[in-house]
């Protein structure tokens, strides 16, 4: 019985027509490229009160210097889902000096905001399926499919349910090995993203980032394990994200809104 079924999952992989498939999973994933456009830019909305108040454990006065500087600024990002999200904070007058501790979290801000667009845009984008100078092979598992990519400088599986649903991937690159689940909601125009965490280990340590997560209370410590939880706000006809929610490590969930943004378009894909 044993040898009938493995003999059969080798010829349904031997049947796998991979250009075919490759090009089904592309188009079954909610692509914004494919109707012209290449990102967007918004304002960030951020409760720098209630972050400091958790992060100082005490209640932070409305006109405490800090506070009335951060909420001040104006941040903004630009994010092309090719290129990856560029972050700014806009102070009236001088620009917070360097190493202050107004900059300090500023510089947060920009990370936190960077790190969960920067995760999000592969999935809106392609490219966390294979591209014209990566070798792939899609093979039929009875789970669904799972599909090898070699880079060159990179290796990374995914695993994919019979819809073509991404349920869990694992990329290698330069000694670290990055693991990540999403997960999605269908939409009109297919699977879009609304969470994904990511567990790093990195060869220098080989310890897993949850272990060094749990064994640390320092958030720089704490970085190689994270979550994001997207929901989504309609801008002209296109979906981009509206709250994003980031925690790292086992730390609190950290919000933030985006708002006033517009599309960023190119010329449409043709078919």
């Amino acid at each position: 019985m044993t040898a009938s079924i493995g003999h059969s999952w080798a010829q349904q992989t031997a049947k796998v027509d991979q250009k075919a498939l490759l090009t089904q999973v592309r188009h079954a994933y909610y692509l914004p490229s494919d109707r012209g456009v290449q990102g967007f830019s918004c304002n960030v909305s951020f409760d720098w009160a209630a972050v400091l108040e958790r992060a100082s454990g005490r209640k932070i006065p409305a006109k405490e210097p800090t506070l009335v500087s951060l909420k001040s600024a104006t941040t903004n990002v630009v994010n092309d889902y090719a290129k990856g999200a560029v972050v700014k904070g806009t102070y009236p007058g001088a620009q917070p000096l360097a190493g202050s501790p107004v900059a300090s979290r500023q510089k947060i801000l920009n990370n936190l905001v960077k790190a969960s667009l920067d995760g999000w845009d592969p999935f809106l984008s392609n490219r966390i399926f294979p591209l014209e100078a990566t070798s792939y092979r899609f093979e039929s598992v009875p789970t669904g499919y799972r599909l090898t990519l070699d880079g060159g400088t990179f290796f990374s599986i995914l695993d994919l349910d019979p819809k073509l649903k991404i349920t869990h991937g694992e990329s290698h690159l330069n000694g670290t090995t990055t693991e990540f689940t999403p997960e999605f909601d269908t939409s009109t125009h297919g699977w879009l993203l609304t969470s994904l965490k990511t567990v790093t280990t990195h060869a220098a340590t080989g310890l897993a980032a949850e272990t060094k997560a749990a064994s640390s209370s320092s958030p720089s410590e704490d970085e190689d394990k994270a979550s994001f939880i997207y929901s989504y706000q309609f801008v002209d006809d296109l979906l981009v994200p509206k709250r994003v929610i980031v925690q790292y490590g086992d730390g609190q969930e950290t919000p933030y809104e985006l708002t006033d943004c517009t599309l960023i378009k190119t010329s449409p894909v043709k078919p």
